[in-house]
């Protein structure tokens, strides 16, 4: 999300992201092409920051840990 307070909006370059996304959750089949990379750094940060919160999330329950969500 971008933008001041009240008017945020979708950044215009993760939209078709998001609509791939949502085609592939309802059983569509996708196709990403990636034409610049980004700062190699932070594209690990990311990639290593996704593995924990995978790790994290799949030894919920495994110690008496429960997870729940307010709606």
């Amino acid at each position: 999300m971008e933008g001041p307070l009240g008017a945020r909006a979708l950044n215009p370059a993760l939209r078709p992201i998001l609509e791939a996304l949502h085609h592939l959750l309802a059983g569509g089949e996708v196709s990403v092409q990636l034409l610049q990379r980004g700062n190699a750094d932070l594209v690990n940060e990311l990639n290593l920051r996704a593995e924990r919160a995978t790790e994290e999330s799949s030894s919920l329950g495994t110690a008496g840990d429960l997870l729940s969500a307010t709606v």
